[in-house]
């Protein structure tokens, strides 16, 4: 016993010691190697903001641009990715956020700094996420020369990724947008609000097809035809819309009843008091609002009704 207590005294006890104390080292140094770096890229993203700022308010002239631009790589660590990434979500924000002639320029600065192949790279990765990411940067720069390297990945195996790719090339497209009839996957909400986010910046033609979208076997193809129709202002037929009110998605009679605020359609007010009943109560809070934008008198003698009949 008195041999094991000998062992742990002067053999365990400094092990353990020198250990701790070793771990310890470690993770100080380890901190102040992440605190250097932290501030490294503070100091980068300083003199980031501060360059790009005056690039973009500048006269432009592509000469002095590319030289400007060229200096500029040899005063920061241009070759590390972090630094790269810095730029590039400097350069989106001053997208994003400033409107006019100051982001013409843009993705000139985008190509001159090399960040279309790094963006170009990461579309290639085999990881879904890192391509996501390389298509995201086409999207929010609307860089139509990614078009083509997007329209690959709407087929692709991925859902999230595949949305992404009919997201942006929604943004990124010349055409109308008569591919989206082919979409399969359902959408998000956040997904549509980005569709339709982007219809309202962009601005494209028509689809040729939109008349096919209420049709389609896919219900969030549905709702955002009929969201695209109100949009264009292209009217949807009597039968349609029946035929939308007995649809088995809610949403989409959601949709449908909320359209009929916008649009002209036939017969309207009669049909939505005829859908009233059979409604669930989201909805026919819906029919009631429709129903105070479009009613006549019909409308009146339904509501006097309803208001002496209800006990809701």
């Amino acid at each position: 016993m008195e041999v094991f207590i000998d062992i742990v005294i002067h053999i365990l006890v400094p092990i353990m010691v020198m250990l701790f104390l070793s771990i310890v080292s470690i993770l100080i140094i380890n901190r102040l190697i992440y605190e250097v770096f932290k501030f490294k890229m503070k100091l980068a993203k300083a003199k980031i903001d501060i360059f790009l700022t005056s690039l973009v308010f500048s006269p432009f002239e592509e000469e002095s641009f590319s030289k400007a631009i060229n200096d500029f790589k040899k005063r920061i660590p241009f070759q590390k990715n972090w630094c790269k990434e810095i730029i590039l979500n400097e350069i989106i924000n001053l997208k994003q956020n400033l409107k006019g002639d100051t982001t013409i320029h843009l993705h000139f600065i985008y190509e001159k700094f090399d960040l279309f192949e790094f963006s170009l790279k990461l579309i290639k990765h085999h990881q879904w996420y890192f391509k996501s990411m390389g298509i995201y940067h086409f999207n929010a720069l609307e860089y139509g020369k990614g078009e083509k390297y997007v329209v690959p990945y709407l087929k692709y195996r991925n859902p999230i990724l595949s949305t992404n790719a009919y997201i942006a090339l929604i943004a990124l497209t010349s055409n109308k947008l008569d591919f989206l009839i082919d979409y399969s996957e359902n959408l998000s909400l956040t997904s549509e609000i980005k569709i339709m986010d982007i219809l309202h910046s962009r601005k494209p033609p028509m689809p040729t097809n939109l008349k096919d979208w209420i049709q389609s076997s896919n219900p969030s193809i549905v709702k955002l035809g009929i969201k695209f129709m109100v949009y264009y202002n292209f009217s949807i037929s009597k039968e349609d819309t029946i035929k939308l009110l007995r649809s088995d998605s809610e949403p989409i009679r959601n949709e449908i009843i909320v359209a009929s605020r916008n649009l002209y359609i036939e017969g309207a007010e009669e049909i939505l008091i005829h859908q009233f009943e059979v409604e669930e109560k989201k909805n026919k809070i819906e029919i009631l609002t429709s129903l105070g934008t479009i009613g006549t008198e019909i409308s009146e003698k339904f509501l006097s009704n309803l208001l002496i009949e209800t006990t809701d």
